[in-house]
């Protein structure tokens, strides 16, 4: 499925009107999340499920963790549990 035009913007950095929503999943995820309006990240809950966000996000918080630090925040309470939180 190609990227919704209203997310376009976000990808300033390639062409968006290639990025398809499987095969760029982690990366839509992850810019939605950092960078996203509150339309634009309700529109990722329209593409993505709530599980599938998680997973990314999950996955970005124990890794190497490019999301903002105040963005971990927001999003930790929906994704962490305490002890992941610490």
């Amino acid at each position: 499925m190609k990227l919704p035009s209203e997310l376009h913007s976000l990808f300033w950095h390639c062409n968006a009107e290639v990025l398809d929503t499987e095969t760029a999943k982690p990366q839509i995820i992850l810019e939605v999340l950092a960078r996203g309006s509150l339309h634009q990240i309700k529109l990722l809950y329209r593409i993505y499920d709530f599980n599938t966000v998680g997973q990314v996000f999950r996955a970005d918080v124990k890794g190497n963790r490019t999301l903002p630090a105040p963005v971990v925040y927001l999003f930790s309470g929906l994704y962490l549990t305490a002890q992941e939180f610490e």
